[in-house]
């Protein structure tokens, strides 16, 4: 079992998340980790799920591991390239909407 629970730290005032098990502390985290950790689980979960739905696929129609083996490496390989294109980041003025 694993609890996620945020707080407020006495000590600095600061939001925290902090995720333990039935005998400890495992993380304390920044909400900008937490959220970056959160968006690697979906990310993750929805990238074991389309393997998983290409596997159970080729299986079934009973092509070669091998043919299955070179989509999925494709397919991984598209999919980073996605995940690493560059993003142009633009912090506007929310009063006059001027770029800062």
């Amino acid at each position: 079992m694993i609890w996620v629970q945020g707080i407020v730290s006495h000590r600095d005032k600061r939001p925290y998340v902090q995720i333990a098990d039935e005998t400890r502390m495992i993380a304390q985290l920044t909400i900008a980790e937490a959220r970056s950790i959160a968006l690697d689980l979906l990310r993750a979960a929805s990238y074991a799920e389309t393997d998983g739905m290409l596997h159970r696929f080729f299986s079934k129609m009973e092509f070669p591991d091998e043919a299955l083996a070179a989509l999925l490496t494709e397919f991984r390989d598209f999919r980073h390239n996605l995940d690493t294109e560059p993003v142009k980041r633009v912090a506007t003025d929310p009063d006059t909407g001027e770029e800062g």
